[in-house]
């Protein structure tokens, strides 16, 4: 393969220290010669037992791979990512993330903008392999429709069996669940479409909604409707005594062809007292990738856009 990569972490844009506890117990075994006493070499050779090798160097905050051969060597990496909570940047390819919310973490809007998320129950050498080298995409079956949202940013393609169902649906959701004893990750889309979820792990997928609705449509959107992932507590709009349908996470560029959720905005921001000139720079601001971010709906009723905003 011989393709370079970096594994490290970010938090809000900026690189942060994985533990060198880990670093040295994942890599530690397939270090040619160990590693030493205490710290990090400057720069080291790994081989596993199939044969495969690569070339390291860096330090905690960021660990480049060269010459790396494939094999039992990505299953490495990956692992490695996986216990540091690190992205991986296979060079002139799309960053691998974990979760979709590690998105906003990245540095810059076009590397938030490519990423791929990976499951961390597909996180695996295989897995960077088809970064680097893709396989024809298998084909997967139709997702179902939800009447509240359009999907966006809580689907990925996955191999693994869902967690609730047991069965191989080729779709994981990848957003928020609420719940003592509900999975964290690994629920397809159709538990969540069907109320199976729900019912089997007491889950609700969204939390507040922001307005007054006939039950069973607040018990559609909390038990059967993929959630948000928001910076904070996600809210659902309504309009018309309707729950309006999410569209997705949206910035300033976007927002410009709905004046009508630009209005919401505006009149959010204002009605807490900011200045007109703050609040048109914050507007300006919103960054569908970044922070702040909006959040855009659709009511199902009349069709106006709403929109409301947040960041940490």
């Amino acid at each position: 393969m011989s393709h370079p990569f970096q594994v490290l972490r970010f938090r809000e844009g900026e690189p942060v220290a994985m533990k060198e506890a880990v670093i040295r117990k994942v890599l530690g075994p397939v270090t040619v010669g160990g590693m030493p006493d205490r710290g990090l070499p400057e720069w080291w050779n790994l081989r596993t037992p199939d044969g495969g090798e690569a070339e390291v160097y860096g330090d905690a905050s960021c660990l480049s791979f060269t010459r790396v051969s494939g094999g039992l060597v990505l299953d490495a990496m990956a692992e490695l990512a996986l216990r540091a909570g690190a992205v991986i940047m296979p060079l002139d390819c799309p960053v691998l993330l974990q979760r979709e919310h590690d998105r906003r973490h990245l540095p810059d809007a076009e590397m938030r903008a490519h990423a791929i998320v990976v499951p961390p129950t597909d996180w695996t050498g295989r897995a960077i392999e088809r970064v680097v080298r893709p396989l024809p995409e298998p084909r997967r079956p139709v997702l179902p429709r939800f009447a509240y949202h359009s999907r966006a940013g809580v689907v990925a393609p996955t191999d693994a069996p869902c967690v609730c169902c047991g069965q191989e649906r080729g779709w994981v959701y990848t957003g928020p669940v609420y719940g003592a004893g509900a999975p964290d990750a690994g629920i397809c889309p159709y538990c969540i479409a069907f109320g199976k979820a729900a019912e089997r792990y007491g889950a609700t997928f969204n939390d507040l909604i922001d307005g007054d609705v006939p039950e069973e449509v607040a018990r559609e959107i909390l038990e059967r409707t993929p959630g948000i992932p928001a910076w904070q507590s996600p809210r659902w709009l309504t309009h018309c005594g309707d729950g309006a349908e999410f569209l997705g996470t949206i910035g300033a560029e976007g927002l410009a062809h709905f004046p009508d959720a630009v209005e919401t905005l505006r009149r959010e921001w204002a009605g807490r007292g900011r200045p007109p000139a703050q609040v048109e720079e914050y507007l300006g601001a919103l960054d569908a990738a970044g922070m702040p971010t909006a959040y855009l709906f659709r009511c199902r009723v009349c069709g106006t856009h709403l929109a409301y905003s947040d960041f940490t």
